[in-house]
């Protein structure tokens, strides 16, 4: 028994050794990769210092560009936002990480239905990509902790980057992000309205977990004197609800302007400005930037 017990402690100490050894390694490709996500995930915790902030998922990431919207506000902007399902409990995580290295002056926040709806595969699990940042700010460890993911990455480090392999070999392989595009990523083609007409649809209920982060996101701003600013840019089909009440009642109770666009003319119904039915393409992204940027500067001063 106590030989057994000593090959067991032996193999858990290689395999230990092995993680940790291999993990040093996997760090430093991670940090040198150009593959949309990791790069802007590490520009923006460990380099970027733009005083106006985007913040959001996918619409965010394709829907404002920072060189427009620096043309109108005389200020440096950066497109924080990422694709794929970031809801409002992976943007909590990430502005805690934000600001455990700097403050900025304006933060505005592109929110979306899958941070307040009780919508599917949008929960705690989205803030998977942030495991290579543990131990950055204690308010993204207590994210990670609430998602069950802190102790599987404090265990094996290179848990923190299993799902990322791939995107790790290719962005060192190839450039994938330039950083004169400041964050923004472009989608090329236009709407096929063939096959669809209806309005995209939210038929969820509210989800009070995701409320209550969405108001620590606007506490925290708050704590460290952050202008923030909601935004809810265009869809292409619209129909008459209640998708955007939390946001609105949540702006107005927090005294925070929210520029709503969610049925805007010259975007809503106009395929030719979309990629698909909720993401504009380029054309629209820079059309809509620029309606943008002469809105915020009336909150945004130089």
């Amino acid at each position: 028994m106590k030989k057994f017990l000593t090959r067991v402690l032996i193999i858990l100490i290689i395999t230990l050794v092995a993680d940790r050894a291999f993990s040093v390694v996997v760090k430093i490709f991670f940090k040198t990769t150009t593959t949309t996500d990791e790069y802007k995930l590490n520009t923006v915790t460990y380099k970027m210092n733009d005083p106006v902030i985007f913040m959001g998922s996918s619409r965010c990431h394709h829907h404002y560009v920072p060189s427009v919207i620096e043309d109108t506000l005389k200020t440096g902007v950066y497109n924080a936002g990422l694709w794929g399902m970031h809801n409002i409990y992976f943007q909590y995580g990430f502005l805690c990480n934000i600001l455990a290295r700097y403050t900025p002056k304006t933060i505005c926040l592109e929110v979306h239905p899958i941070d307040y709806l009780a919508t599917p595969f949008s929960q705690t699990a989205t803030v998977g990509s942030l495991t290579p940042y543990i131990n950055v700010s204690p308010g993204c460890d207590d994210m990670l902790k609430v998602a069950g993911l802190y102790y599987k990455s404090e265990l094996s480090e290179l848990y923190r980057y299993n799902s990322q392999f791939a995107n790790i070999v290719a962005g060192n392989v190839s450039t994938r992000s330039l950083a004169s595009d400041k964050g923004f990523k472009p989608l090329y083609g236009k709407l096929d309205t063939t096959f669809k007409t209806t309005p995209e649809r939210f038929p969820f209920g509210i989800d009070t977990a995701k409320v209550h982060y969405l108001q620590a996101f606007i506490d925290k701003c708050k704590e460290k004197h952050i202008q923030l600013i909601f935004l809810f840019s265009p869809f292409y089909a619209v129909e008459k609800n209640h998708m955007v009440d939390i946001p609105d009642s949540m702006a107005k109770k927090n005294n925070i302007p929210f520029i709503n666009h969610y049925n805007l003319a010259g975007f809503t119904g106009h395929p030719e400005v979309y990629y698909d039915f909720g993401h504009l393409n380029e054309t629209g992204a820079k059309k809509y930037s620029a309606i943008v940027a002469s809105e915020l500067k009336k909150y945004i001063k130089n």
